[in-house]
C-alpha cells in the first residue's frame, strides 16, 4: 500500500506539485476516514463512502469493470473536444474512457478529497495522472472550478464541454453538480463576451490606437500616480439610474474623496454642477467620443487607454493620463518602444467601471465606494438623468424588454425586487466580485442604494458612508496637478514625438513587408484548394516558411494575434468539430483548408489595415508639422 502511494505521489508531484503537498500531508494524518476500501464480489477494489446521510458504493458491488465498460460505451463525444467527469472513484471508468477517446480532453472533478486520498493508496494510477489529456481537479468549490474552465478556454485548451458523472454520485451530488454547471455557464458567458468584444472591436481598436497615439505626447503615464492617494477615500461614479438618488451628496466632497467618473457619468455630474477629479474612458465606439466632446470643464484629468475612441480624446483640451490594460498586448509593446519602464497594467474587466475601480486601488485609495452601479434596468431605464446617450439607450432597452427579447433576464435587486439585467451586466458584477476577493486589502462599499447586490461589497446609504469615512480634507487637485507638472518637466516632449514617429515608421515598413507575405500565403492555399487531390509538398513548405515569418514578427505577436485569436480559434474549433461527421477524406481536407483560408484572410486583412493606418497617421503628422512651421514664419 505504501509503495502504491509513493508511486502515485511521485507522479502527482511531477504534474500537480501543490496537490502533491496537500495529499502528502493528509496521508500522515491519523483520523477516521469517511471512505472505506471494500472489494467487490469479483475481487476488484471498491470504495464505500459516507457523505452526510448517504452511504454508498462508488462502483458496482459485483463487477466494477463491466460497469465501467458500459458507462464508457454510453458516452458520445461527437462535437465535443472535452468531457468533464464527476467522480474519480477507483479510476476504472477513466481507463475505459481513455481507451475509447484517447485524443479528447478529460477533466476529472472529485469534490471529496478523502476519495482521492484512498485512491492514491489503493491503485497505481500514474498513467492517468501523467496523461496529458487528463486534468484532475480535487475541490468542492464550484466557483474555483469554474475559474479553471475559464482559464482553459482563454488559453485555447478547451472549447465544447460535455458533462457526465458516475451513477453513484448522481443523487448525492445532484445540487452541487447543478451549481457547478451554472458556474461553468457563468464563466463561459464571460469568455464569450470577451471574445465577441474582441472580434467586434478589433478594427476599431486598431484605428483608435493609431489615431490616438499622438496624444501620448500630451499625456503623463499613470505610473506617476501610483499610491499618490494612500488611504484617501475614492468614489467611483457610474451612470446607472440609482445615481439620481444621491448624486447631490457629491457636491461637498471635492476635498474629501477622489471622485472618479466612469464613462458617461461625467455628463450627469456636470449637469448637476459637480466636477470630478478624474474621468475614465476606454470604450472604442463613436458614442464614447460624444460623451467626452460634451465635457465642459478642462480641469478634469482624462484617464484613458488607447482603445478609447480617438475623436473625444483629441478634442479634450484638459490634462490627460495614459494607462494600459491587461486586455491589449500592443500597449506593452508601445510602452517598451517609448522607453517606459515598470508600468503596470490596469485590470480591464468587462466595463469602464471595473477599470475605474482598479485605478482607485492603484492610486492607493481606501475605502473605495461605488455609486450609480445598478447593473440592471429599473423601470426599464439605462442611465440617470443628464447622460448624453440616455434617451436613445432607454428607448432601445424599453423596446427590447417589451418584446421579451431573450437577452434580458430577471434578477433580484438589493431590496428583493425583480429587475431586468443582461449577461454583459452580470459579467461586470462577476468581475467586481472576483476583484474584491483577490484584492482584499481594501474596504469596498456599495453606496448605490439600488441595483443588484455585489458579493464582497457592503451596501450602505451614501450619506452614512460619507459621515463615517469622508471626514478629512485633502488637496486632491493639488496632488494631481503637481504630479502632472513633475512628469512633464521630467520628459522631453520633442523626444516623445520623435519616438512615436519612429514607432509608426517601423510599423509601416514591417506591415508593408508582411502584407506581401500574407497575400502570397493566401495565393498558395487557393492553389491547393483548386486541386485537392494533387501533391503539394513544395507549396506546404512555402506556407510553413511564410507562416513562421509572419507569426514571428512583432506586428503579429503584439497587434494581430491578440485581436484575432478569438476569431481564428472559433474557425479552427468549428472546423475540427464538423469533420468528425465527414467520412470522405477529400471532403475533410477541403473543409480544413477552407478554414485555413479564412484564418489567413483574417491575418492579411489586419496587416493591410495596419499598413493603411500607419501611412495615414504619418501623413497627418507631416501636415501638422508643416502647418506649425508655416505659422512660425
Amino acid at each position: 500500500m505504501g509503495d502504491i502511494f509513493k508511486l502515485n505521489i511521485d507522479a502527482l508531484r511531477e504534474k500537480y506539485p501543490r496537490l502533491a503537498e496537500v495529499f502528502e500531508y493528509l496521508n500522515t494524518e491519523e483520523s477516521e476516514s469517511s471512505v472505506i476500501l471494500e472489494n467487490s464480489k469479483n475481487g476488484m477494489p471498491n470504495f464505500k463512502v459516507k457523505k452526510g446521510e448517504h452511504t454508498f458504493f462508488i462502483h458496482s458491488a459485483y463487477d466494477p469493470q463491466t460497469e465501467a465498460v458500459r458507462w464508457a460505451e454510453r458516452i458520445n463525444l461527437k462535437g465535443f473536444d472535452t468531457i468533464a467527469i464527476l467522480g474519480v472513484g477507483c479510476g476504472y471508468h477513466l481507463e475505459e474512457l481513455e481507451k475509447k477517446y484517447p485524443d479528447k480532453n478529460k477533466i476529472v472533478i472529485e469534490p471529496d478529497k478523502n476519495v482521492f486520498l484512498k485512491l492514491l493508496n489503493t491503485r497505481d494510477i500514474t498513467s492517468l495522472i501523467l496523461n496529458e489529456n487528463i486534468l484532475f481537479i480535487i475541490s468542492d468549490n464550484t466557483e474555483e472550478i469554474g475559474r479553471v474552465f475559464l482559464s482553459l478556454r482563454e488559453e485555447g485548451q478547451i472549447d465544447n464541454v460535455e458533462f457526465n458523472e458516475l451513477l453513484s454520485y448522481r443523487k448525492v451530488y445532484e445540487e452541487w453538480w447543478l451549481n457547478l454547471k451554472k458556474d461553468y455557464i457563468k464563466f463561459s458567458r464571460l469568455y464569450q463576451i470577451n471574445g465577441n468584444t474582441s472580434v467586434f472591436f478589433a478594427e476599431t481598436w486598431l484605428t483608435n490606437l493609431f489615431e490616438g497615439m499622438w496624444q501620448l505626447t500630451k499625456s503623463t503615464h499613470i505610473k506617476g500616480y501610483k499610491s499618490a492617494f494612500t488611504n484617501v477615500p475614492a468614489i467611483v461614479v457610474s451612470a446607472g439610474p440609482a445615481l439620481n438618488k444621491n448624486i447631490h451628496l457629491l457636491k461637498e466632497l471635492y476635498n474629501k474623496a477622489v471622485i472618479i467618473s466612469a464613462g458617461s457619468s461625467i455628463n450627469i455630474l456636470e449637469s448637476r454642477g459637480i466636477t470630478p477629479h478624474i474621468m475614465v474612458g476606454v470604450d472604442g465606439g463613436e458614442p464614447e467620443s460624444r460623451i467626452f466632446n460634451n465635457v465642459k470643464s478642462d480641469e478634469i484629468y482624462f484617464a484613458y487607454t488607447l482603445s478609447v475612441h480617438y475623436d473625444g480624446l483629441k478634442n479634450y483640451k484638459g490634462p490627460k493620463i495614459y494607462f494600459k490594460t491587461n486586455a491589449l498586448g500592443y500597449e506593452n509593446w508601445v510602452d517598451n518602444k517609448m522607453g517606459v519602464e515598470g508600468a503596470e497594467c490596469m485590470c480591464s474587466g468587462s466595463s469602464v467601471s471595473n477599470i475605474s475601480l482598479d485605478i482607485a486601488r492603484y492610486m492607493g485609495c481606501n475605502p473605495i465606494i461605488l455609486i450609480g452601479q445598478n447593473l440592471s434596468f429599473p423601470n426599464m431605464e439605462c442611465y440617470a438623468e443628464g447622460a448624453v446617450l440616455k434617451q436613445e439607450q432607454d428607448d432601445i432597452i424599453r423596446d427590447q424588454i417589451e418584446k421579451k427579447t431573450r437577452y434580458y433576464i430577471q434578477e433580484k435587486d438589493i431590496h428583493g425586487n425583480d429587475v431586468y439585467t443582461t449577461q454583459s451586466m452580470l459579467s461586470i458584477r462577476y468581475y467586481f466580485e472576483e476583484y474584491v476577493r483577490i484584492y482584499s486589502d481594501r474596504l469596498y462599499l456599495n453606496g448605490s442604494e439600488d441595483g443588484l447586490p455585489i458579493k464582497g461589497m457592503k451596501n450602505m446609504p451614501l450619506k452614512e458612508i460619507i459621515d463615517t469615512y469622508c471626514i478629512e480634507e485633502y488637496d486632491i487637485k493639488g496632488t494631481l496637478d503637481s504630479k502632472f507638472k513633475e512628469e512633464f518637466e521630467a520628459e522631453n516632449i520633442e523626444d516623445k514625438k520623435a519616438k512615436i514617429r519612429t514607432i509608426l515608421e517601423d510599423i509601416r515598413n514591417e506591415s508593408s513587408e508582411m502584407k506581401e507575405k500574407a497575400i502570397k500565403r493566401l495565393d498558395l492555399i487557393l492553389d491547393i484548394l483548386s486541386n485537392i487531390r494533387g501533391v503539394h509538398d513544395d507549396k506546404w513548405k512555402e506556407i510553413d516558411k511564410l507562416t513562421d515569418e509572419i507569426e514571428g514578427s512583432d506586428l503579429y505577436k503584439y497587434f494581430i494575434e491578440p485581436l484575432s485569436k478569438y476569431f481564428i480559434r472559433a474557425i479552427k474549433n468549428e472546423r475540427e468539430r464538423k469533420i468528425e461527421s465527414m467520412s470522405d477524406m477529400q471532403e475533410k481536407l477541403k473543409y480544413l483548408y477552407e478554414g485555413l483560408l479564412m484564418q489567413y484572410a483574417e491575418v492579411k486583412d489586419k496587416i493591410s489595415l495596419i499598413d493603411n493606418l500607419s501611412n495615414k497617421i504619418i501623413k497627418d503628422i507631416d501636415k501638422k508639422e508643416e502647418s506649425e512651421c508655416l505659422s512660425m514664419l
